[in-house]
């Protein structure tokens, strides 16, 4: 998730500001005290000699937001772990262990190049912790085409069909689009028919549209604004973190913080 940008006048008046609190001196009579016009020079003054402290500024500030915004939206994500857990706009993969102490919730795209790199890191973390679930959320976000293979994979999630399929479209070169989802399903066995009513206009149709509108809606409440995005939760949302981007050694450290949580 990126880190708001602090326009550098902005930081300039946090430098001077925080600055001036440091140089305003203890209650005293007026004719002891400093001008405001001279306290302005000796921190003008201390800035031209020293500017890296703008930069230093405009990093605490940065993560000053960084750090409110994913409070902010780990907080949102506890009201929508009911729905995440059902997987409307996804398919889950339930803990082998048949215990779900934690889930890992992947929002990702079948056009998003680091979402193709993390997908069998995602499969392995189950290998590897057999009381994690997985909730695959589709998020097309990426690509103009991304849709249609997202239509295509929810008609077929809640089946035995949907991993393969999945994987085949995660592995597969180049863009995949509708035309390209309906071939991988083809060559998969899975009935013509289904991806038909998905990608064509239907009732079908629209009720999967609906799915991946509200998929976008959470993640936009969320702050999530690209893919790969990873929610590690405990299933009662006492233990929430948000990681955006593809990152392992984090999937990882959250899941066992999730662990110890519950």
């Amino acid at each position: 998730m990126p880190r708001p940008l602090l326009p550098l006048a902005g930081a300039c008046l946090l430098a001077v500001t925080a600055f001036g609190d440091l140089l305003s001196p203890a209650p005293a009579s007026a004719s002891q005290s400093r001008s405001e016009e001279e306290i302005g020079e000796i921190v003008r003054a201390y800035l031209l000699e020293n500017p890296e402290v703008i930069f230093e500024a405009v990093e605490v500030y940065q993560q000053q937001q960084y750090e409110l915004a994913q409070l902010a939206a780990e907080e949102a994500a506890r009201d929508y772990l009911p729905e995440l857990l059902s997987s409307p706009a996804g398919h889950i993969l339930p803990a082998t262990s048949g215990q779900r102490e934690v889930v890992v919730v992947e929002f990702f795209d079948y056009n998003c190049g680091f979402c193709r790199r993390a997908s069998n890191f995602v499969f392995e973390l189950q290998d590897q912790n057999k009381d994690l679930a997985v909730v695959l959320q589709e998020l097309p976000v990426t690509n103009p085409n991304s849709r249609e293979p997202a239509l295509a994979a929810l008609a077929v999630a809640g089946s035995d069909d949907y991993v393969t399929f999945h994987r085949r479209m995660m592995n597969a070169d180049g863009i995949v689009d509708g035309d390209r989802a309906r071939v991988i399903a083809n060559d998969l066995g899975i009935p013509a028919g289904l991806i038909d009513d998905a990608l064509n206009e239907s009732a079908a149709q629209t009720a999967l549209h609906d799915r991946l509108d509200r998929s976008l809606e959470i993640a936009n409440a969320l702050g999530i604004d690209g893919t790969p995005a990873f929610l590690v939760t405990t299933p009662d949302g006492s233990f929430v973190k948000l990681i955006g981007g593809y990152d392992e050694a984090a999937v990882k450290a959250a899941i066992e913080a999730a662990r110890a949580k519950s």
